[in-house]
């Protein structure tokens, strides 16, 4: 007579395999419509977390469906390995940004001048408002910022300003910064006379018809004149840009300045959603500039 044996049947890793499959479809068609624009981030945010709770559900309900195959030989360890594996598929992405909220400082403003910061051209927004406030970020916004992005710093080139702004733009156009408000400097105007004034032109030839003499001595000379103190020109564009694979938005501010004979470019980068940018601000910063540098490279000073 042959013998059968009933091998009993672990209903949890079936169950794993279900919920493994949903939260990671779920966060994938998330993730999409977020990347494109269609979702709002706050609506993403919602949607991920619940994400990674189910995908912990279904990793934890995997592990005890391996266990029971390993003590009694249960079914379902074909169904526990394929649940375990779409559950990992959201816990990493999820674990990624764990340990940088824990590991870099709670920044969503990154600048590469902190002493005199990169102004917006045009109002920029920072929320939600049921976000956690965190008091450091009012009373030092930058604090931790040298230790955690000693590389994000200003470049400065031995070019024309023209010739940065060139690069800059085919820069920015080449990175999908998408460019909304421009400054550029003003051309000076030349001082006119005040109205109802005469000038008068006294040839050094003939006698003054005022009584002065046509031939000045040496001490009655005029003085050189003054050095002129001229403002330092500047440009700045204002523009958005998206991280590549979630697409999360920030508000980056560039700055070029015309010093002597180079230009100096600063950034800064502002995080619209939360108070953690996760280093995404250091990162759009960084590889801008880098960036920039290979397009300008033999004149990078830094």
């Amino acid at each position: 007579m042959k013998i059968r044996y009933e091998r009993p049947v672990c209903h949890a890793a079936f169950w794993s395999f279900r919920l493994g499959l949903f939260t990671f479809a779920l966060f994938a068609i998330s993730a999409g419509l977020h990347r494109f624009g269609v979702m709002e981030t706050e609506i993403f945010a919602v949607l991920f977390s619940i994400c990674t709770g189910i995908a912990l559900l279904a990793f934890g309900l995997a592990s005890y469906g391996i266990l029971r195959l390993w003590m009694v030989g249960a079914e379902g360890g074909r169904a526990s390995a394929k649940g375990s594996f779409f559950a990992l598929l959201v816990l990493i992405p999820a674990g990624i940004g764990a340990y940088r909220a824990y590991a870099l400082p709670p920044l969503y403003d990154i600048s590469t001048n902190t002493a005199d910061v990169p102004v917006f051209l045009e109002p920029i927004a920072h929320g939600p408002d049921w976000t956690p406030d965190i008091e450091i970020l009012k009373s030092a916004p930058y604090e931790g910022q040298l230790d955690a992005y000693p590389h994000v710093t200003g470049r400065r080139y031995e070019g024309a300003l023209d010739r940065v702004l060139a690069a800059v733009r085919l820069v920015a156009e080449n990175r999908g910064v998408i460019i909304s408000a421009t400054r550029l400097p003003e051309p000076a105007e030349p001082e006119k006379p005040e109205t109802g004034s005469s000038i008068v032109e006294i040839s050094p030839q003939a006698p003054s018809e005022f009584g002065l003499n046509s031939e000045l001595s040496d001490d009655d000379a005029p003085s050189p004149a003054e050095p002129m103190i001229l403002n330092q020109v500047q440009i700045i564009l204002q523009g958005e840009a998206r991280t590549p694979f979630y697409g999360f938005a920030s508000d980056v501010s560039i700055r070029l300045s015309e010093e002597a004979e180079t230009t100096f470019v600063d950034m800064r980068s502002v995080s619209r959603f939360g108070p953690h940018d996760l280093g995404t601000n250091a990162r759009i910063i960084d590889g801008f500039l880098r960036a920039l540098d290979t397009e300008l490279v033999g004149i990078s000073v830094r």
